[in-house]
């Protein structure tokens, strides 16, 4: 359906996870919805890939940062509504308030997003450009056509404190920002719907069925309580397949090494031509350009007017150029001629080998041989104590009337996890000498 500054009449939109996400004209929750997501910075994210460049190993994760903001829109409606059947939320007027602040903050919380995000940021940092998406998402809610419709509501201040507080201030916050959050929940549905992934579904509906929020005790001492999600323990089995499903989207899908190759191919291109030809008309004419190379240019309008076309329209101009290597990798990026993955040996227990490793990369260091490190951090959802500052990071399972932490309960949630490192090369012919150099690493 076409969208307009308001709502006139009832509108449907079909979605693939949620299948009809409805607004109601007589709803002025839906009315305010409707306002946000008519917003330039909101349709933005139809121009924003979800997954980046994994559609060149899944042809189908092509769906965008839009549908994923409506999706947790809905998700977050979805938590909202089982969350006031279970009588946990109270409906009287402080409720209401905050329950459209939530949804707003679910449907708002990556606008701040750069074109292909990730390696957006990878280049901003490289060229130490601080700013975060979280923190631009901020500047976008307070700075723009959105602050007006928030004001109108009486929300405005409630949606900030989502994007600028610490999580447990408040019971609405875990489903904003938590272990298993409207964000979390609706991507590991979404992306593997698109990428064709078939197992790791969750059971949503026994999720939110066993879903409390309470104020737990992070330092029983002082006394001190904040807010959070615990399963029942009849939820644990969901629990464990959010667990299941997020680590193997994680290894399968986020940190795919042919996905992680093109990252590195672009990022590396536009670095080099930024960096070696500042003064080309190029960098002069095109927006993302300017962004990273005048200071000036990286205010909000110019910000919202990137996005992944900046980044595919910037290969093309460097690829038809005469600006040497980075010319080069434009075009290895359009031919699909990528980097070469390397995955370094791990142990029995799924953990680098730190010595080999030292030793490798000395190893190619003394022979000149050229390589981009890609380690991958961990997934293994380590639990902490109560005492701890994080103990809220744990997804929690009420269990003899206690909150405690899902790998105390769960011997599945305890086995999971590993740490892997990849080194990439730019030819087939540095690879195999990098081989042959750890074959003698590991003998000697």
């Amino acid at each position: 359906m076409p969208l307009g500054n308001e709502l006139l009449r009832d509108q449907r939109i079909r979605d693939p996870i949620h299948n009809l996400i409805s607004f109601f004209s007589s709803s002025e929750e839906d009315k305010l919805l409707w306002r946000l997501l008519a917003t330039f910075p909101v349709q933005r994210l139809r121009r924003i890939k979800q997954l980046g460049f994994s559609e060149f190993v899944y042809p189908g994760a092509t769906h965008t940062r839009f549908a994923h903001v409506l999706g947790a829109m809905q998700m977050a409606r979805r938590m909202l509504d089982a969350f006031e059947k279970a009588y946990i939320f109270k409906g009287n007027a402080e409720h209401a308030k905050m329950r459209k602040a939530t949804i707003a903050a679910a449907l708002l919380h990556d606008i701040g997003h750069g074109p292909y995000s990730h390696v957006f940021e990878e280049i901003s940092s490289s060229l130490n450009i601080d700013e975060e998406h979280e923190a631009i998402t901020r500047k976008i809610v307070e700075e723009t056509e959105i602050k007006d419709i928030l004001e109108q509501q009486g929300i405005i201040d409630e949606v900030v404190k989502f994007f600028s507080e610490e999580p447990g201030y408040s019971p609405y916050t875990t489903i904003i920002s938590s272990q298993m959050d409207c964000d979390r929940l609706d991507f590991l549905a979404r992306d593997r719907y698109h990428t064709g992934i078939q197992s790791s579904a969750i059971d949503l509906a026994w999720l939110f069925d066993s879903l409390r929020i309470e104020e737990v005790p992070i330092d029983p001492i002082k006394g001190q309580k904040e807010f959070s999600f615990v399963v029942l323990e009849k939820g644990i089995g969901s629990a464990e397949e959010f667990v299941i499903s997020y680590m193997k989207m994680y290894k399968e899908v986020y940190f795919h090494k042919t996905t992680r190759a093109v990252q590195h191919v672009v990022r590396d291109c536009l670095r080099e031509f930024v960096t070696s030809n500042a003064d080309s008309e190029i960098a002069k004419s095109q927006k993302i350009f300017r962004y990273f190379l005048e200071k000036g240019s990286r205010d909000l309008d110019n910000y919202l007017q990137l996005d992944d076309t900046s980044i595919i329209h910037a290969l093309h101009s460097i690829s038809e150029g005469k600006f040497g290597s980075a010319t080069s990798l434009a075009k290895r990026y359009f031919s699909r001629d990528l980097y070469k993955c390397l995955e370094l040996p791990a142990s029995n227990s799924g953990a680098v080998k730190s010595n080999l490793a030292m030793k490798f990369v000395d190893a190619l260091k003394n022979e000149k041989i050229d390589f981009v490190p890609d380690v991958i951090p961990a997934k293994s959802y380590k639990q902490y104590a109560v005492m701890e500052k994080n103990f809220l990071k744990n997804i929690l399972i009420k269990k003899d009337g206690e909150p405690q932490s899902l790998g105390e309960v769960s011997n599945i949630v305890k086995s999971l996890g590993e740490k892997s490192a990849r080194l990439y090369f730019k030819s087939d012919d540095d690879r195999s000498k990098a081989i042959e150099l750890l074959k003698k690493c590991q003998s000697a």
